[in-house]
């Protein structure tokens, strides 16, 4: 066996030599081998800027649709007194880093020729005048701002002063802004400023708190009169906070409070 092993080297380089690589197929190939089909990898969504959201926290930037960038401009003011700036879309606003120092923002059309609205603006304007407007450009530019961001909700401008149509208008126009609950609390009635509104009316029956107290917390009253006027409930900022009941009917009357919400 020992005389066997010097042909044996020999041997294996010469099989070594004659063994062919094999190699992947090229494009156009024929070759039997068998060739998973071809995949194509789907285009990754470039990072976007993730605003707050109402609890302080990080969260995914809504993208509203039909946000055309350009098409409106939005001229944003600062709590802080920081200079105005000047968004293209209500996806740049809400994405804005200092979004929740924002105080409010201004609308107005910079498209290309006269307004012309879309099948989505057309719907809101539809809902915010259902009467007809003869200005629709001005009606969706109210309704786009109270998408905005809008810091003093019972101050000039803010959603107590805004109509109920345009309220629900802009409820269903952006329902994923960062202040979408707050909107929807104005349209549907559960929540409410001072001053005095009628349960079943305005106000959704229910038990009501204080969530955001105003400049006088300690001169806060309010009042819950029946339909005859007849007084049923009074108090200060003690027993806002712990929660109003106000019956259909009734009315409800709130001075230097704040704003109230619908507790259940």
């Amino acid at each position: 066996m020992r005389r066997l092993f010097p042909l044996a080297v020999p041997l294996a380089l010469l099989l070594a030599a004659c063994t062919v690589p094999t190699t992947p197929p090229g494009p156009g190939s024929t070759g039997s081998q068998a060739t998973s089909p071809a995949t194509t990898a789907e285009p990754s969504r470039p990072p976007s800027s993730v605003p707050p959201s109402r609890d302080g926290t990080a969260g995914e930037v809504p993208q509203p649709a039909e946000d055309d960038p350009g098409r409106f401009i939005y001229a944003c003011t600062s709590l802080d007194a920081a200079p105005e700036v000047r968004l293209s879309s209500l996806a740049e606003v809400w994405a804005a880093p200092n979004y929740t120092r924002f105080e409010s923002c201004e609308v107005s059309f910079e498209g290309d020729g006269s307004f012309d609205p879309s099948n989505r603006e057309a719907q809101a304007i539809d809902a915010a005048a259902p009467g007809g407007t003869d200005d629709p450009q001005a009606v969706i530019e109210e309704v786009l701002r109270l998408c905005t961001r809008i810091s003093d909700e019972t101050g000039p401008g803010g959603f107590a002063e805004a109509g109920r149509e345009t309220l629900l208008a802009a409820a269903a126009m952006c329902p994923d802004a960062p202040q979408a609950g707050i909107i929807n609390g104005w349209a549907d009635g559960t929540r409410t400023g001072d001053g005095s509104v009628v349960a079943g009316e305005s106000l959704q029956p229910g038990s009501y708190q204080v969530v955001k107290q105003g400049p006088a917390p300690g001169e806060c009253s309010w009042t819950v009169a029946d339909p005859g006027g007849g007084t049923v409930g009074r108090g200060g900022m003690q027993e806002a906070l712990a929660g109003v009941p106000v019956d259909e009917g009734q009315k409800f009357t709130s001075d230097k409070c704040g704003i109230w919400w619908k507790m259940y």
